[in-house]
């Protein structure tokens, strides 16, 4: 009986140093992002377009009136983001996030399409 005993809480100490958990102290790490792993938030976006514009300025390949076009239009997109953040306590509801980004995407592909093309837009 001693023997069965023995065994018996040998296997429970076994089995409960299994469950222990190995990571480090403190808050549990944040969960996944199920919807999309690798997606950029909008301020990485902000910034990405940004550097596309400044270096078709630079490169010639967006001419000085497309610059100021495209570089208004981003200007209103900060502006929005920034005033949308400050209204909602810093964060950006589905909609309006949804919003913005469909801005940005628009305001991409005017950017690429012209520096694509060597010719005026015909609108």
């Amino acid at each position: 009986m001693k023997i069965i005993s023995v065994l018996l809480i040998g296997a429970a100490g076994a089995a409960l140093i299994g469950c222990v958990d190995e990571r480090p102290y403190g808050p549990p790490p944040p969960p996944p992002r199920a919807y999309a792993p690798m997606r950029w938030d909008i301020n990485q976006r902000i910034h990405w377009i940004q550097d596309r514009i400044n270096h078709g300025a630079a490169d010639g390949s967006l001419d000085p009136n497309e610059f100021q076009r495209v570089q208004g239009e981003l200007n209103g997109i900060k502006r929005e983001d920034k005033a949308d953040r400050y209204a909602n306590g810093g964060h950006l509801d589905g909609p309006t996030r949804a919003n913005l980004e469909a801005r940005l995407d628009q305001l991409n592909a005017q950017i690429h399409w012209l520096r694509a093309h060597d010719e005026p837009r015909p609108w």
